[in-house]
């Protein structure tokens, strides 16, 4: 059941009513949002998830709703968006994705405001000059909605602190303006497993694609890192209208990532041209792809060193639905997966008088029933002897996936859903990740430093076990 449920009688004498299409919508008016948190004394960010949570929505949000569901909504408002760049095309990001409702930013920028920036960037104006762009970007960001966290870092993203500043996002925009730094980010939000939303432009000429980890990338298009500070954009200058039409489809593919509605621009490149007013889209090479050498040394590695991986949570969490995703994509890039399930519950497979029980009761240590098109080995073993034995009796292989067993010796993928998962006290030392509710799950307990895998993100997650 929703955790939010308690606070929702307060909000009954504030609803109004209105129709999507045929549907009646119940809304919370933005005054009696503002009012209604005042007087319970909680953040507008809780009362507006306590609303969605009960199928209210905020009236700021209604026309959002058609398209991406109250769900979807929800997702926004339980997301992290990390913007690294908050000039033309960041400033412009943060103020639509806060618009849209992303509940928590994290952005990054080490520039303040010039006069040459007046030109295009909308965060900018005269009384701005010399401002720090991610102070601007988190005024911004509150004027428009003050539900919304904003964690804002005035530094230069390199190597030495780009993981850092990723931990916690769902999502990374690449809204930077020199190649070192955007290879930077991709590598390090490849390392945690976070998709990547890149966008860039020079003139009239602008684009974007969004990488999940294993994608083809950023070599794809510039080829590989160079001391190269700036592109053609040195030569072009920025225009404006470039700016807005290039950072309004990346805020898009954030949403269209976090929400999972609509197809985000994977192993494609969005080439734009609006002087011609010509729109391609490059195909870059099939989603996943550059996990080929992986996956090849995956496969020639010995079947003992393999490390089975368990997904563990509380029943009714949505492990089996992820698991069946994860196994569908492994299988799409061509590997072999073996999957085993624990249960607290015996499993009757071997029922008295049957003659696989007679054998059993004779005293064989293990029993076989074979018809022509199945084989069903039954061993007597208890749950951690099992366990030791998952390589030996999956040598075929390539990857070992094992659903439930928390007490288990494997590394661990907690999957956690809000208001259905139990918190574990302590939780596991050997969990390498989670999945699902991931904001929820960190809420409770989970640590921080911990990669998340949003619901939907099953190729991004399938990624992240290939580099385990």
């Amino acid at each position: 059941m929703a955790i939010y449920r308690n606070i929702i009688p307060e909000l009954a004498e504030h609803i109004v009513s209105t129709k999507i299409g045929t549907e009646e919508i119940s809304v919370l008016p933005q005054v009696a949002e503002k009012e209604v948190a005042a007087q319970l004394g909680v953040s507008r960010a809780y009362l507006q998830c306590s609303a969605l949570e009960a199928n209210i929505v905020p009236g700021r949000y209604i026309r959002n709703i058609g398209t991406i569901g109250i769900k979807g909504q929800l997702q926004l408002l339980r997301s992290t968006v990390a913007v690294i760049g908050c000039g033309g095309l960041g400033g412009l990001v943060v103020e639509l994705l806060a618009r849209m409702g992303v509940g928590t930013f994290i952005l990054m920028d080490d520039d303040v405001f010039e006069d040459n920036n007046l030109n295009r960037q909308l965060l900018c104006t005269e009384s701005d000059l010399g401002k720090p762009k991610v102070a601007a970007a988190c005024e911004r960001i509150m004027a428009i909605n003050p539900a919304v966290d904003v964690r804002c870092y005035q530094q230069r993203l390199g190597a030495e602190n780009a993981r850092t500043m990723l931990q916690g996002a769902d999502v990374a925009v690449d809204a930077l303006d020199n190649l070192p730094s955007r290879f930077v980010l991709e590598q390090a939000a490849h390392e945690l497993g976070i998709p990547l939303v890149h966008g860039a432009i020079a003139g009239f000429l602008g684009q974007v694609m969004t990488i999940f980890p294993g994608d083809p990338g950023l070599c794809e298009i510039y080829g590989r890192p160079t001391g190269s500070e700036r592109g053609i954009e040195i030569e072009t200058g920025n225009l404006a209208a470039t700016s807005a039409a290039v950072a309004s489809i990346q805020a898009q593919e954030v949403v269209k990532v976090l929400t999972g509605v609509g197809e985000p621009l994977r192993g494609r490149l969005l080439y734009l041209d609006t002087a011609s007013g010509e729109t391609s889209v490059l195909p870059l090479g099939t989603p996943g792809d550059n996990n080929k050498e992986q996956i090849d040394q995956i496969k020639t590695t010995d079947s003992k060193s393999r490390q089975p991986i368990s997904f563990i949570g509380t029943s009714g969490s949505g492990k089996t639905t992820l698991l069946v995703e994860v196994i569908a994509e492994l299988n799409r890039r061509g590997l072999k997966v073996a999957a085993a399930k624990h249960s607290h519950a015996l499993v009757e497979m071997d029922n008295e008088g049957k003659d696989s029980w007679r054998f059993r009761l004779a005293g064989a240590k293990s029993a076989a029933f074979i018809s022509s098109g199945q084989a069903t080995v039954f061993y007597q073993l208890t749950a951690r002897e099992a366990a030791g034995k998952l390589n030996q009796w999956f040598p075929d292989a390539d990857v070992i996936i094992m659903e439930g067993g928390k007490n288990g010796p494997f590394p661990k993928v907690l999957v956690y859903r809000e208001g259905i998962s139990e918190t574990m006290s302590p939780w596991p030392e050997d969990i390498i990740a989670v999945a699902g509710d991931v904001e929820a799950a960190r809420d409770a307990g989970v640590p921080a430093t911990l990669p998340g895998f949003p619901w939907g993100a099953s190729a991004a997650l399938a990624d992240f076990l290939l580099q385990q």
